[in-house]
């Protein structure tokens, strides 16, 4: 053999030195794999935290433009409709509020194009993609994107009585129409009291981070869930499996099931906008009294910053 060709031998890779090699990347890639995971779920958490900033400011904006709070659903027959449509103008979206009929139901064919139209600002970023929600209500079946921000209508707790629809220290910052909610009725304070936060993933049935095979344990799967439909909740704490509702109060209290009660696709806690302005993380470690507390406009619990 010659110098050359013993050069030439020497250049290669022995099939061992190839195999430690790969070796290596696959353990690079292995660590670097959850940080890059980790800085993603940061970016789209942060832009969760950015869209509900951007609704309760557009709350705060319909509030300049008509002294009251957007209402949280209408009921009445033939104008039917959640608090979604209400704020269009205020989130950059005029000319879609002039195409949605308001003399008529949210899942009438007249707004059967509006509501398909998927808006960023109704999304988490966390959660599986565009959606559709089938809507079947008084004989109609429609179809409408989901939205994945839901207000607080009420609770249920044996920790402040089983009924929570009625009763002075109960209600919430957004109401019904004819009713309206002022800032002024909000006396627990401003920065104390929950506006919207996250029930994200319908309609889809999630419990515990798993998706369900049927959402047929979905409560109200063909009325909630899109977004000019009623995103509004009644909130709820759970026992361990996170689906039984534990009439002392649960050791469940966020991102137990996205049926009812606070639910996000977001590791250890959930995303949170006060009326005030500010938006929070919900911790899944919260205390069902501090969550509750938030949910009342005028109920005087003591609330610890902190959530």
């Amino acid at each position: 053999m010659n110098r050359h060709s013993t050069e030439n031998l020497r250049a290669g890779f022995t099939l061992i030195e190839l195999l430690v090699v790969i070796a290596v990347i696959a353990v690079l890639v292995a660590l670097l794999l959850p940080a890059v995971q980790q800085v993603r779920e940061a970016a789209r958490r942060m832009s969760c935290r950015n869209n509900l900033k951007q609704i309760v400011l557009a709350a705060h904006n319909y509030e300049s433009a008509y002294t009251v709070l957007p209402p949280r659903r209408i009921l009445s027959r033939g104008n039917r409709r959640g608090w979604g449509p209400s704020i269009l103008p205020f989130v950059d979206q005029d000319s879609l509020q002039a195409e949605y009929n308001f003399d008529r139901d949210f899942y009438a064919p007249e707004n059967a194009e509006v509501i398909r139209k998927p808006l960023q600002i109704f999304m988490c970023p966390s959660a599986p993609g565009p959606r559709l929600v089938t809507v079947i209500q008084s004989g109609v079946t429609s179809e409408g994107i989901a939205g994945d921000y839901f207000g607080p209508n009420s609770f249920r707790s044996s920790l402040y009585g089983e009924s929570t629809l009625s009763g002075n220290n109960r209600i919430t910052a957004m109401d019904d129409l004819p009713r309206t909610r002022r800032f002024q009725d909000i006396t627990d304070g401003l920065v104390n009291t929950m506006f919207i936060t996250e029930q994200a993933g319908r309609a889809d049935f999630y419990i515990l981070g798993q998706r369900q095979d049927s959402n047929a344990g979905l409560s109200q799967a063909t009325s909630w869930g899109s977004w000019p439909s009623y995103q509004v909740f009644q909130m709820q704490v759970f026992g361990s499996d996170g689906i039984t509702r534990d009439g002392l109060g649960g050791a469940c209290t966020i991102n137990c099931n996205n049926s009812q009660g606070v639910y996000s696709f977001h590791p250890g806690g959930a995303n949170a906008a006060f009326v005030d302005g500010s938006v929070h993380t919900l911790s899944e470690s919260i205390d069902a009294n501090v969550l509750f507390g938030l949910v009342t406009i005028n109920g005087e619990e003591t609330v610890e910053s902190g959530f």
